[in-house]
């Protein structure tokens, strides 16, 4: 079997379950500090969770001094990212209370987040640290929340220093885009190699291959759907603009909007799943109804074949 893309969310958080080294290793280089025990609190990954492209498959975890850990990948930047990464920095910090707890109980959360595609507007550095701090003096008021910030778009070249080795290595473990790479960075360190190991194994499970599939395929429909919103949103407000006073061009104009968007996006998951589609398959879906295309979407990611996606509903 080919290589799992350890971008790929589930294969991100099943490689540093796996093996607790791993996910020692790089929470020491990115934050910097010897870690002597760390407990996963989140560390199953239920079947069906793969499918649901809502749930975030991030890694949260209590170190040794007392302090939370909650570090994730994302293949996808969207404008909302830092909202949500503050967003769950600040629930996982105080859910640590309980009503009526002592303010001196709290200890400091970090929020980690590996990127693929760069943050917009893009940061310059490959390791960005967020914190509360003083806007004039940058004095730092708390230490008690930050956001680690790591694109894969900024790796830099192999002589620029600046960063810690760690950080580096795994940055290019993430970016290796074939075998020759991964075992260059094994030779190097005993961590790479051991991160290697665990991604050949976990790509060698047939269990685990069904899994990430069924998750690319749920981030994809949902790439799909976002986009098919969008189409149906610009074709109703156009359609609104040129027959504004007429009800019932627009919800024609709506409806059709509607279909050739799920159309569109069925479309797309059968290519990603089975090849393009046929001129036979594309004219059927296009004369499908809504309901139609509704029903064979729902079958696409469970269906063995594409005969079973498009058998009678």
């Amino acid at each position: 079997m080919s290589l799992l893309d350890p971008t790929l969310d589930l294969v991100f958080k099943l490689l540093l379950t796996r093996k607790p080294a791993l996910l020692r290793d790089m929470l020491e280089a990115i934050l910097g500090k010897t870690i002597r025990t760390l407990t996963v609190l989140n560390p199953g990954i239920p079947g069906e969770l793969s499918r649901d492209k809502a749930i975030i498959l991030d890694i949260r975890a209590l170190l040794d001094d007392g302090s939370r850990v909650d570090l994730e990948m994302q293949i996808r930047v969207t404008a909302i990212l830092p909202a949500r990464l503050v967003y769950y920095g600040a629930r996982d910090y105080a859910d640590q209370l309980a009503r009526g707890n002592d303010y001196d109980r709290l200890t400091p959360t970090t929020v980690i987040v590996w990127l693929v595609e760069p943050m917009v507007p893009p940061l310059d550095r490959l390791h960005s640290i967020f914190e509360l701090r003083e806007r004039h003096t940058h004095r730092l008021f708390s230490d008690q929340l930050s956001i680690h910030v790591l694109q894969l778009s900024a790796l830099p070249p192999s002589s620029t220093t600046g960063y810690d080795d760690g950080v580096l290595r795994w940055a290019r473990f993430f970016c290796a885009r074939d075998l020759a790479a991964l075992d260059q960075l094994a030779s190097e360190d005993p961590i790479m190699s051991l991160a290697k190991q665990t991604l050949e194994e976990l790509s060698q499970d047939p269990s685990t291959h069904r899994l990430a599939r069924e998750r690319a395929d749920a981030l994809k429909l949902y790439e799909l759907e976002l986009a098919a919103t969008r189409h149906e949103g610009h074709k109703e407000g156009h359609s609104e603009g040129r027959k504004e006073g007429h009800s019932e061009g627009r919800k024609e104009g709506h409806s059709e909007g509607r279909k050739e968007g799920r159309a569109e996006l069925l479309l797309e998951l059968l290519a990603t799943r089975f090849g393009p589609p046929s001129a036979e398959v594309r004219a059927r879906i296009e004369a499908a109804t809504i309901a139609q295309l509704d029903a064979w979407a729902k079958r696409v990611l469970t269906a063995a074949t594409l005969a079973d996606v498009l058998a009678p509903w």
